[in-house]
């Protein structure tokens, strides 16, 4: 139990700036099509030192975790055992594997975004281009862009009824 209330305390939502940043990736664990068994989806930067992971819920909830591996340990890790077990993980590539596998071990559903994050992962600025290349992977889903862009969008909507002269800009 006090490995969940580590991760409750240390977790931060994210606002409404990232919700409209990563769509698709909020919307990825709540398709069928994108994931049969509707796994929150972790996109996670591990090194030496710590781990950054930030998960899109089945809710909706944008959370950012950021802790040391030191402080993981202390706590017991349960929690991080259940999401490493139960949960879609995205990595930039291999070399965070091992360093996961080193303090804990490899999720048992793996994905790579083939990229190098060249700071730590407490960097928020080159996560968000991490969290950026897997977004983009989830907006090619045809489930999912069928719902964030669908193809008469422009045509359903009656612009003759919209008063542009009134309009105070």
């Amino acid at each position: 139990m006090a490995s969940n209330s580590f991760f409750l305390n240390r977790a931060v939502a994210r606002n409404a700036d990232w919700q409209v940043n990563y769509p698709a990736l909020a919307m990825a664990s709540t398709i069928d099509a994108v994931d049969e068994r509707r796994k929150q989806i972790v996109v996670a930067a591990t090194d030496q030192t710590s781990l950054r992971a930030v998960f899109f819920s089945s809710l909706g909830a944008i959370l950012d975790f950021h802790a040391t591996w030191d402080e993981l340990e202390r706590s017991g890790k349960g929690w991080l055992a259940f999401t490493i077990r139960w949960n879609r993980w995205w990595l930039p590539n291999v070399a965070h594997v091992a360093s996961l596998e080193q303090h804990a071990f490899a999720p048992t559903d793996l994905r790579f975004a083939n990229r190098d994050l060249g700071v730590a992962p407490g960097d928020t600025a080159s996560f968000r281009e991490f969290l950026d290349a897997v977004e983009l992977h989830y907006r090619r889903d045809a489930a999912i862009s069928s719902v964030l862009f669908p193809p008469n969008a422009s045509t359903a909507v009656d612009i003759s009824r919209i008063d542009t002269p009134g309009r105070n800009l």
